[in-house]
């Protein structure tokens, strides 16, 4: 059987946003990555966010992004290699403290933004990531871009690295994510969701947007919490799983 972890993005708004969302979401989902305060989120949304993810049994993980609250973490800030370092190393110290303080224990990490953008291309970037990874927990699996640099790296320092697909975004032949500002960048219509998830989770493959199909592991699967009936698009998703073999389960430690 095909086994499948759905993640998604949470504790991207801000202590006054609406939380109904992120708990109907959390009941289709098997695992969470929290924005940790810089490019979203505040230390109240973020405790909210940890406490609904374990009332779910939903596996928590760290969503560091660049310091940009005004750009939503999706410039780049051109930092240096160290800068990185510290910079992942204090959000995930920090939502692995929280989580650790309201009885719970950190799962992953999933970079977010320009940074995680930029850490699958460029080898120093991934390196710096991966280092300030496992010296805080050499347990926490690494979430990356499929077929990324940022995999390579994970793997050669030894972590345990989940190659992460997105159910809503489209893709350049060579497996990274089209550009937001690029036209068809986001999959809107729910019947291109599904036809994207169904060929990676079963075929390992993906349609490009010039028309090419490439390979690409799944191991996690990211659904957009701003993409558009989220809601129904999980629970259409589940009963898909379901008729297809596919089991829908967290990504356990080895």
């Amino acid at each position: 059987m095909i086994q499948l972890d759905i993640n998604c993005d949470m504790a991207e708004g801000f202590s006054r946003s609406r939380q109904s969302e992120d708990l109907g979401i959390m009941k289709w989902i098997t695992s969470v990555n929290i924005a940790c305060g810089l490019h979203a989120g505040d230390p109240h949304l973020i405790s909210r966010t940890i406490e609904a993810a374990l009332k779910h049994n939903v596996k928590i993980g760290a969503h560091p992004g660049y310091a940009d609250i005004q750009g939503f973490g999706r410039r780049s800030m051109n930092l240096s290699v160290n800068e990185v370092y510290e910079l992942v190393l204090y959000q995930v110290a920090a939502l692995s403290g929280m989580t650790r303080a309201m009885g719970g224990e950190l799962h992953h990490v999933k970079l977010h933004g320009a940074l995680y953008n930029e850490a699958a291309e460029r080898p120093e970037l991934a390196e710096a990531v991966v280092s300030a990874i496992a010296d805080i927990d050499e347990e926490l699996i690494l979430y990356a871009l499929s077929g990324s640099k940022l995999v390579e790296a994970g793997l050669e320092h030894g972590l345990q690295v989940a190659e992460e697909v997105f159910a809503e975004r489209a893709y350049l032949p060579n497996g990274r994510l089209a550009p937001r500002e690029l036209e068809g960048s986001v999959l809107i219509s729910k019947e291109e969701r599904m036809e994207q998830t169904r060929q990676l989770v079963l075929k390992q493959k993906v349609l490009t947007v010039n028309g090419q199909h490439i390979d690409l592991a799944a191991d996690t699967l990211c659904v957009l919490q701003e993409g558009p009936d989220v809601l129904q698009f999980l629970s259409d998703l589940h009963r898909w799983a379901k008729q297809n073999g596919v089991s829908i389960e967290p990504i356990m430690p080895r």
